[in-house]
């Protein structure tokens, strides 16, 4: 089951202090983030699916690396492991993560991600709304506290093969895209009424984030909303398999091989 992390006192006391004190840097940003990779002091990242309501990101963090210790004022964060082993500090958790395992980070809870496996991790991140400037760091290790989000100089777009790049150009005619490795799955589905049970049911051990739309609990609730993410069997085991949806809705899969 994904942790929900919820903002505290101490988040919102110090982003309170940071924007109050704020001096940031701001890079110019391209118009959008497609067909380039982001390279980071540690490692990269991605854009590989983007609509009105989210933006879906790889990011693969080097053995040892971690990002700084951020927030998100606006934006909710999920985080879906793909390989290895992290471990996600907020000020209140340390919130340890195998691969196929997620936690939910709302809006303006401090968090950091650190890689402690050999072969570095690579994880999805979908953030709701789509807002990649919406960004403020407490500390960094690589210097970067009063920097905004990078900009040109640090964004490739030639021979983005070598850093495995994949991007999902998707639209609503389309039923799955998918891009596979030898260590995962992740793949996007349109799903229509009557179509959610036999997706979860074939993939119990695959973790699902809602991209567009919701999926309702049997009492008719919101149980897993635009950005959420959660277990397959999770979803299965409470009867959300059960409920119809729309015929809008955009799930993103993530599976272990």
């Amino acid at each position: 089951m994904a942790k929900r992390i919820r903002s505290s006192e101490k988040d919102r006391a110090t982003l309170n202090k940071l924007l109050t004190n704020r001096q940031i840097v701001e890079s110019s940003q391209p118009r959008d983030y497609r067909n380039r990779v982001v390279v980071k002091p540690w490692g990269y990242e991605f854009l590989i699916f983007e609509n009105e309501c989210v933006a879906a990101w790889f990011l693969h963090i080097r053995k040892g690396h971690s990002t700084s210790m951020h927030c998100h004022p606006t934006k909710k964060t999920s985080l879906i492991l793909l390989s290895g082993k992290a471990l996600c500090n907020t000020f209140e958790h340390r919130n340890y993560l195998n691969n196929i395992e997620a936690v939910i980070i709302e809006p303006g809870v401090f968090h950091s991600t650190q890689s402690l496996s050999a072969e570095g991790i690579n994880l999805i991140e979908v953030e709701t709304p789509p807002n990649k400037t919406d960004l403020v760091r407490l500390n960094d290790e690589y210097g970067r506290e009063a920097q905004g989000y990078e900009g040109h100089s640090e964004m490739q777009t030639e021979g983005l093969e070598r850093f495995g790049f994949f991007y999902f150009n998707a639209d609503i005619g389309n039923t799955i895209n998918s891009h596979t490795t030898s260590k995962f799955m992740v793949a996007l589905e349109f799903v229509a009424d009557g179509d959610l049970a036999q997706r979860l049911i074939a993939e119990k051990n695959a973790y699902y984030c809602v991209c567009k739309g919701r999926l309702l609990g049997t009492d008719g609730n919101v149980v897993l909303d635009t950005g959420d993410a959660e277990a397959g069997d999770v979803l299965c085991r409470n009867g959300f398999d059960k409920q119809p949806v729309s015929e809008q809705t955009v799930l993103l899969m993530a599976r272990g091989l």
